[in-house]
């Protein structure tokens, strides 16, 4: 004889295999080929930053009514103190309303293949629209709450 499967069966599979298919959408969706977590319009900002500061290029200018305070010293300037040049590696970062809080690791180049130690660097940024400007940089973390 031949046992039927009940209409409860079918809403199980349903109630299993739903979330394991959203859950799967949101992973493609979330994560880039690379397998890195897709990058803010913050984390790309710092990037272009410190891709020029670090390569030994002219720092970007902060834009009109940037909110960057008058007459503060050049993160630039900063930033070379520590490692004239540099790769880098965001490492957490916090955000309220239009301030945030970035803490990155800078990777001074060298002779050495391995670079250097990194150094932990703590940029503080403003944004004016949809644009983001490093304003200061000082050695140093901040604590970032992940949740």
């Amino acid at each position: 004889m031949r046992e039927r499967r009940g209409a409860g069966a079918g809403l199980v599979a349903l109630a299993v295999g739903l979330p394991l298919l959203v859950a799967a959408i949101v992973m493609a969706v979330v994560f880039t080929g690379t397998g890195v977590v897709g990058r803010s319009p913050l984390h790309r900002a710092v990037d272009r930053y410190l891709e020029a500061v670090g390569g030994g290029g002219a720092a970007p200018a902060a834009g009109p009514g940037s909110g960057c305070p008058d007459g503060a010293p050049d993160p630039a300037d900063a930033l070379r103190g520590l490692a004239p040049r540099f790769g880098h590696h965001i490492v957490s970062s916090t955000e309220s309303g239009d301030s945030a809080a970035v803490n990155v690791d800078l990777v001074p180049a060298g002779g050495d293949p391995a670079g250097g130690d990194p150094v932990a660097v703590l940029l503080e940024l403003r944004r004016t629209g949809d644009r983001w400007d490093v304003c200061a940089a000082s050695a140093g973390r901040m604590a970032v709450d992940p949740f």
